[in-house]
């Protein structure tokens, strides 16, 4: 609704946390069978349960014979763009398995319209992000049109980036939907605008090798941030960010919609990263090694 009206920009970076799908025609039955937390065997696309699985098949044109399983790294609700993985992925497989090719950027966008399709307020950073990998930036037109690039971040800069970066799994997931709908009201539209404007300061943060200035943006966007919406935050997490701010943090914030998932928090020195942990020892977060995932959506096809 916001990118409608004044455009939209993305700066982001593709994790290397992954969802496999694995895609097999069967031997004997001409069922469409999906395995994820739940196992589905149906004869008609429209009975199938999982919805991003059933409005993929129906764009990609495969209605019988086809055998599904999906596994991911992280579950689904926890901000890390589990739906536009989940999209992109599979109808990559699928279009692969009906010998039609796609670019990654077509992926995305082929995946952006599943969510529309099923009338989820997502924007279009998951699929994209998830589709092109590395670090990515997205100028998004009032018509929906994307332009994208890969911008030019020295290597040493990553290298400290992901050195003095903490990434925790707070355990609380969520529907990112509600969180995201909440932000339909007045006061949104000037926060949203303030958001963008730190979006374009990060990148240039990031270009010029000053991550001092992006840990103490991001500590700006995460108050933004928290004003668009009561569900963004809790007093758990506001007691987790206020002490790793005061631990050794220069900023941080709930990664995606918000509500549950992830923790990310930059700090100015190893020193400072080490504070920041055993700071936070006592709230049963569970630290991830962050990365890099540079290759982006790629279908790898099996001889068995």
């Amino acid at each position: 609704s916001y990118c409608e009206k004044y455009g939209g920009f993305i700066f982001g970076m593709a994790v290397d946390m992954h969802m496999d799908i694995f895609v097999r025609q069967p031997v004997i039955y001409d069922r469409v069978d999906i395995q994820y937390l739940r196992f589905e065997s149906v004869e008609n696309v429209e009975e199938i349960q999982h919805h991003i699985a059933r409005e993929s098949l129906k764009l990609a044109g495969v209605n019988h014979s086809i055998s599904i399983y999906f596994k991911a790294d992280t579950p689904m609700g926890t901000g890390l763009g589990s739906s536009g993985s989940c999209a992109v992925g599979l109808l990559g497989a699928l279009r692969h398995f009906r010998g039609v090719e796609r670019t990654q950027a077509q992926l995305a966008e082929e995946a952006f319209q599943v969510t529309q399709r099923l009338g989820l307020p997502d924007g279009k950073q998951d699929p994209y992000l998830v589709a092109l990998g590395g670090f990515t930036v997205l100028e998004i037109d009032c018509d929906q049109s994307v332009k994208w690039y890969h911008p030019d971040i020295n290597t040493q800069t990553v290298q400290r980036f992901l050195a003095n970066t903490l990434f925790f799994y707070t355990g609380v997931r969520r529907e990112s939907a509600e969180v995201l709908r909440d932000q339909e009201h007045d006061r949104a539209l000037e926060l949203k605008h303030r958001t963008k404007a730190i979006g374009r300061q990060i990148l240039q943060s990031f270009i010029k090798g000053n991550l001092d200035d992006f840990g103490s943006l991001m500590h700006e966007h995460w108050q933004v941030k928290k004003e668009m919406s009561a569900k963004i935050s809790s007093p758990e997490f506001d007691r987790i960010y206020d002490l790793a701010f005061r631990s050794g943090a220069l900023g941080g914030k709930l990664i995606g919609a918000g509500g549950g998932g992830y923790f990310i928090f930059y700090c100015q020195d190893q020193d400072a990263k080490s504070r920041l942990k055993s700071s936070l020892v006592g709230f049963g977060l569970k630290e991830i090694t962050l990365a890099v995932d540079y290759k982006g959506a790629r279908v790898v096809e099996f001889d068995l």
